[in-house]
């Protein structure tokens, strides 16, 4: 069976979290075999971030359209770009199989979040 493709890989996620510098959750985290992926890793995202009042949420989820795309180090490369001191919060959870990421994000300001749609989007940097 081809390593890509294996159940394990493709239900086993990662988390990093970024709160004021990037680090990783020493664990790994596996979705049951029934569940949604894509919910599992948005709750998995979305709790890591610190629940502060007044402060605005974006969550992203990408799936790669070819084996070549790295949709993980994209999303990575993104909120170290766009992370501003303690006015910002993100979690990035990504299949080990690289085939599906989601970064949830948490910011003080609205433009940073839509500054890092823009880009996400492709429309600027």
């Amino acid at each position: 069976m081809n390593r890509n493709s294996e159940p394990s890989r493709t239900r086993a996620v990662r988390i990093r979290a970024y709160l004021g510098e990037p680090r990783d959750v020493r664990r790994t985290f596996r979705a049951p075999a029934d569940a949604d992926l894509g919910a599992f890793m948005k709750r998995a995202a979305l709790a890591v971030l610190p629940k502060d009042e007044g402060w605005l949420l974006a969550v992203f989820s990408v799936e790669r359209t070819s084996e070549s795309e790295q949709v993980a180090p994209f999303l990575d490369r993104l909120a170290r770009r766009h992370m501003r001191g303690k006015d910002f919060a993100a979690a990035l959870v990504a299949t080990f199989d690289g085939a599906r990421a989601v970064l949830a994000i948490s910011a003080k300001d609205k433009a940073l979040i839509e500054r890092l749609r823009t880009a996400l989007a492709g429309n600027g940097r």
